[in-house]
């Protein structure tokens, strides 16, 4: 894992990318469990509204990121070493940070559970 991170060639940044693209599916499908529950309302503010409609929002958290990560990898093909390295320092953080977002939703559905149980 440690070797993941470290690396920034295009082939572990665009591992990176699917990565994160899972985590952002995973994070509205557990979003929107949560909010189903009555128990827990929506953190993001710029998600608050979209998720009160759920096709609105699994196409928006679906669609766009798909671009915004399709479009980035297709332009750091043309991207200089200084930039490969400075770019994997970013979409670590955006890979860690979703990680801890994932992590946190199944905590809370967790607690869910133990609780309806």
């Amino acid at each position: 894992m440690l070797g993941l991170l470290r690396g920034y060639s295009l082939e572990n940044i665009k591992i990176k990318f699917i990565i994160i693209y899972f985590f952002n599916i995973t994070d509205i499908i557990f979003t929107l469990i949560l909010l189903k529950s009555g128990a827990f309302l929506e953190a993001n503010i710029l998600m608050k509204n979209i998720v009160q409609n759920e096709a609105l929002s699994l196409i928006i958290k679906i669609g766009i990121p798909f671009i915004l990560l399709a479009f980035l990898y297709i332009r750091l093909k043309d991207a200089s070493e200084k930039q490969l390295f400075l770019g994997n320092i970013l979409i670590n953080i955006c890979m860690i940070a979703y990680f801890i977002i994932n992590l946190l939703h199944v905590f809370w559905i967790f607690l869910l559970f133990l609780y309806i149980i």
